[in-house]
């Protein structure tokens, strides 16, 4: 029996690392996971360890140091240079808008690649209890979709490099076909926001193994509802009748399977994930605070951007490729926040679901244990009841999204509106100097 459990758990940690690999290989490309990083702390790996030496181990990890130090420097040398090249010609309040980009996306750069290292002992945490909820659930009657998620996340890392790619093309073609204004522009907005979502997807990665998680915690209660009633244990039990004959009867006794340990199990499991979630939560907040302000100035601004373009009297092409590039980068943070919320809205959705089916189990079992089970699960739902915060600032739900298009709008029509009165003030200004320098004034 021993031995069956360690092989499932082996099993079930090989299935892991596959739906893992891919997403993991990528982010640790782009600095975004350590290079050194074991998930499980195998045997194999401490051994291959030993082979290679201390100083050997602390040699990579040196050079992972410096090459994040020298994605920050190539991402903040080429803001310094872009500000100093381009943004001088700018409109006051664009210019406003493109430092408060510039300061924002350079400081989620910082967080990811500083706290992949400062916080790189949560991967191995977090694989384990991952693991570790995937044998409890397993030893309740159902298996985690290991594909499923393999074929989700290699789906999201294939449309990431498509919308890159694009972005890449589109930059190039902007700037005239020049290598180094090439190398400049894409360092501040591509390499800055491949960093920030690959940052981003390790976090959808784990709340949507959370998901599954209480969607297979669910699904098992529904089961248990429905055969409860059905799957009862018979007993005989003989009586003496008056005359000394014999009678037999048949009486319930228990419940077939033992419900009420099925109950208990994950009962502990729906209180493992909610402790998983919080951490994940306090693990990636400064990372969600930081990335939805960085995208509501972004698209403040990329909104007053397509403002400003159709009001241009003289179109031409380099216009043509700013405005798809301005539409690249709205879909983008907005991609951005949906890849925080969405996840959130479906472990809510799903966590949400457990109480209302606890009251599909008939109240006409006789089940003492199985009933002071159910009773025990329903009092831990009200202590884990409440939102998702990031942070304690932002409730991590999808009318987060409605707030945000409300103050869209609103900031808007005041950037529209000042922008109004500088260009009535600067043709006022003109035609001051106009009338003064005519030779009949």
């Amino acid at each position: 029996m021993v031995l069956e459990l360690l092989s499932n758990k082996q099993l079930l940690k090989n299935d892991f690392l596959r739906a893992a690999r891919k997403t993991l290989r990528t982010c640790q490309i782009f600095g975004t996971v350590p290079w050194y990083v074991d998930l499980f702390g195998s045997c194999e790996y401490e051994q291959k360890q030993r082979k290679l030496g201390s100083w050997r181990l602390w040699c990579v990890q040196g050079m992972n140091a410096l090459y994040s130090i020298g994605l920050a420097a190539m991402v903040l040398t080429a803001t310094v240079l872009q500000h100093y090249e381009f943004d001088w010609k700018m409109p006051f309040m664009t210019r406003m808008l493109y430092i408060g980009e510039y300061i924002t996306g350079n400081g989620v750069v910082l967080l990811v690649l500083i706290g992949c290292h400062y916080q790189r002992r949560y991967y191995q945490q977090f694989a384990e209890d991952l693991l570790a909820i995937t044998v409890g659930i397993a030893s309740c009657g159902a298996a985690v979709d290991f594909q499923r998620i393999e074929t989700i996340f290699n789906r999201l890392l294939v449309g990431v490099t498509l919308f890159f790619g694009t972005g890449l093309a589109v930059d190039f073609l902007y700037n005239n076909r020049s290598f180094w204004a090439f190398l400049r522009s894409s360092s501040v907005y591509i390499l800055s926001n491949i960093v920030n979502v690959l940052g981003l997807t390790q976090y959808a990665f784990l709340l949507y193994f959370i998901f599954l998680f209480y969607s297979d915690v669910n699904r098992l209660l529904t089961s248990y509802a429905h055969h409860v009633p059905h799957d009862k244990r018979y007993a005989r039990r003989r009586t003496v009748a008056a005359g000394g004959q014999e009678n037999t009867t048949i009486a319930t006794t228990t419940l077939l399977y033992d419900y009420a340990h099925l109950v208990d199990l994950l009962r502990a499991i729906h209180l493992e994930l909610n402790e998983l979630l919080e951490q994940v939560n306090d693990c990636f907040g400064v990372l969600i605070v930081s990335t939805t302000t960085t995208a509501f100035v972004v698209l403040s601004l990329q909104f007053f951007a397509i403002y400003r373009a159709t009001t241009v009297r003289a179109w031409d092409v380099a216009d043509t490729l700013l405005l798809v590039y301005t539409v690249l980068w709205i879909v983008l943070n907005s991609a951005k926040v949906l890849l925080i919320l969405y996840p959130c809205h479906l472990v809510q959705k799903e966590r949400d679901r457990t109480g209302p089916i606890l009251y599909h189990f008939s109240p006409h079992v006789k089940d003492t244990a199985l009933n002071n089970a159910l009773m025990k699960f329903s009092n831990q739902l009200l202590h884990e009841s409440g939102h998702q915060t990031a942070c304690g600032l932002i409730n991590l739900e999808m009318t987060l999204i409605s707030t945000m298009v409300g103050a869209l709008t609103t900031y808007l029509v005041i950037l529209i509106q000042f922008d109004t009165a500088v260009t009535q003030g600067q043709a006022d200004t003109n035609s001051s100097a106009m009338a003064a320098s005519s030779p009949g004034s």
